[in-house]
């Protein structure tokens, strides 16, 4: 059946159910997602801290603790590895990196970090000195921050 709009325009049923499910879906979103709230530095290093500490051991099956199964990073020129691959190119730290200009903010068991962090490393055979900006996701599992996901912008070389 269709129905002829003031423009002139011919709708039909199918038009209106994709109108009516659009609208449907939009609400639902609406209702159900929760607002994000800003998360102190303090309990964004409860995630940042093990991480970072886990890193710096260089030791993959200390990484491997603090890794989600989904874990993926990219590094500024471009290149990202999966959990499995980061594991085989874990890099070398000469100094425990230090963090500033924390900003977390999150929802239930969800936190997205970003930092400012000061690092003495080699990554891929690349000297990476000084301090850059970083952004991490972690999520919470059996009570322990995970990372999801690292965005590293420090320029390597």
């Amino acid at each position: 059946m269709n129905y002829e709009a003031q423009d002139g325009r011919t709708s039909t049923r199918r038009d209106f159910s994709l109108a009516a499910l659009a609208g449907l879906s939009a609400l639902a979103l609406g209702a159900g997602a929760a607002a994000a709230e800003e998360i102190t530095q303090e309990e964004a290093l409860k995630a940042l801290d093990p991480w970072i500490e886990a890193v710096f051991t260089g030791d993959p099956a200390v990484v491997d603790k603090v890794l989600a199964p989904e874990f993926q990073i990219l590094r500024s020129d471009g290149r990202g590895h999966d959990k499995a691959s980061y594991l085989k190119a874990l890099p070398r730290h000469q100094i425990r990196s230090k963090f500033s200009d924390i900003i977390a903010t999150g929802t239930g068991d969800v936190m997205v970090v970003r930092y400012r962090i000061e690092t003495d490393q080699t990554i891929d055979g690349k000297a990476v000195k000084g301090i850059s900006p970083r952004l991490s996701v972690f999520r919470r599992e059996a009570g322990h921050w995970l990372i999801s996901a690292h965005a590293n912008f420090a320029a390597l070389g």
